[in-house]
């Protein structure tokens, strides 16, 4: 392990982000500390806060890296899936996002949990609009007339619909059989898709952006 003097200030920023991550990978955030940090890294608190800024600064920095993370994914799985329309992009996307909450919980946790008493800075704001950018270029491909502002609109909604259904999932709490049989009215034993976040954004990507492409459709013919 090198030793203090031999880290630059952007290599120690580095080995605290990675230590924070490796801690989240256990344990939740809550359990935490600035104190505890510089004790994984063997530097005093006062040295980190003089190298973040603050320990609210820290978990942003964490929380960048995290938002990088999810971006070089989705980035990675368009790049092997150049074949799909993009409808099916926005579910893979959908479909990762939602791998990455249950694989990472802590960590995909934080990026919701941590508030600042501040504006977002630039640097993050950056990060989250390249994200968004991602699922607007598909809705762009889907209905190539819509406006930026349904364009926008329509992002939020469907990422908020997923996270949605991500929290739901990772806190057990769809409260849906996991049999893949019911009793019908009949008494006749029927198979059925479990449900599952997966199945309910299945459900949701394909539902909703069918309505969304059709309803812009129709206000153009309208306004034509």
């Amino acid at each position: 392990m090198a030793r203090r003097k031999d880290h630059s200030p952007e290599e120690l920023k580095a080995w605290v982000i990675t230590s924070v991550l490796e801690f989240l990978q256990q344990q939740p955030a809550q359990a935490l500390s600035l104190r505890q940090i510089a004790k994984m890294v063997s530097y005093s608190p006062g040295t980190l806060i003089n190298l973040f800024g603050s320990y609210a600064h820290l978990l942003l920095a964490v929380n960048a890296c995290t938002l990088d993370q999810i971006s070089e994914l989705l980035e990675k799985k368009l790049s092997d899936a150049d074949n799909l329309n993009a409808q099916q992009q926005l579910l893979l996307f959908a479909q990762e996002y939602l791998l990455f909450a249950q694989q990472h919980t802590f960590q995909w946790r934080l990026l919701f949990e941590h508030r600042l008493d501040e504006d977002v800075p630039d640097w993050q704001q950056s990060r989250i609009n390249q994200l968004f950018e991602l699922i607007e270029l598909r809705l762009l491909k889907l209905s190539p007339q819509a406006k930026p502002n349904e364009l926008q609109q329509a992002s939020r909604t469907v990422w908020a619909s997923v996270h949605g259904i991500c929290m739901l999932e990772v806190d057990n709490k769809i409260f849906a059989s996991t049999s893949n049989h019911y009793q019908g009215v009949d008494g006749q034993v029927v198979d059925r898709q479990a449900v599952n976040g997966g199945s309910m954004i299945h459900s949701l990507i394909h539902h909703y952006l069918t309505s969304w492409k059709t309803s812009i459709d129709a206000n153009i013919t309208i306004n034509q």
